[in-house]
C-alpha cells in the first residue's frame, strides 16, 4: 500500500520536479538542477526540477516534501494505489520553518522527537529537521488505518 500524507500547514514553495525512479508520497527529495525537456533534448523551457531522493547530507534550501495529487495523474486509482512514475512531473514543497505535515509514523518515535534526514529520503531518529507534534491515524476506506505522525519543521 502505497503512503498517504496530509499538507496541514504549508507555507513553503511549491515546485514541479521529474525524478527517474518511481516515488511514493511523503519522501524527502533532494534538488540537483533543472529537468531536461525530453522531447527537445535542453533544459525544460518550465519550472521543473530534477530530483533525486533525500539523505543525511541534503542542504536545507535543496530540500522537498512529495505530495503529488493521485488523481491527478490516473482518476481511476484511489490514494492508496498511487506512486508517481519515473519521468513524470510531480509536485512537492519546499518546506520552511514552522510547516506541519503528516506524514506514515517512523517505528519508535515518539511526541516530542526530533528526527533527521536518514537514507532513501526517509525521516530518521535524531537530528533536527522536524519535531514530531502528534501520532494518530489516517482512516483509509476498505483498508487498514495507517499510522502516521504529525512533524513540525524546525
Amino acid at each position: 500500500m502505497a503512503k498517504l500524507i496530509r499538507l496541514d500547514i504549508i507555507n513553503g514553495n511549491p515546485r514541479s520536479f521529474v525524478a527517474e525512479e518511481n516515488l511514493e508520497q511523503g519522501l524527502f527529495l533532494e534538488i540537483v538542477g533543472k529537468a531536461e525537456n525530453v522531447h527537445l533534448g535542453v533544459e525544460a523551457d518550465y519550472e521543473a526540477y530534477a530530483v533525486q531522493l533525500a539523505g543525511a547530507s541534503t542542504e536545507r534550501g535543496q530540500l522537498m516534501l512529495h505530495a503529488s495529487v493521485a488523481n491527478q495523474y490516473d482518476e481511476r486509482k484511489s490514494e492508496v494505489d498511487f506512486v508517481l512514475e519515473a519521468g513524470r512531473v510531480g509536485r512537492g514543497y519546499q518546506p520552511i520553518m514552522g510547516d506541519i505535515v503528516t506524514i506514515p509514523r517512523v517505528a519508535g518515535v515518539n511526541v516530542g522527537d526530533k528526527l533527521g534526514l536518514g537514507a532513501n529520503g526517509e525521516l530518521v531518529a535524531g537530528g533536527n529537521l522536524v519535531i514530531v507534534e502528534a501520532i494518530e491515524d489516517i482512516a483509509i476506506p476498505e483498508a487498514e488505518p495507517q499510522e502516521s505522525m504529525v512533524i513540525r519543521f524546525l
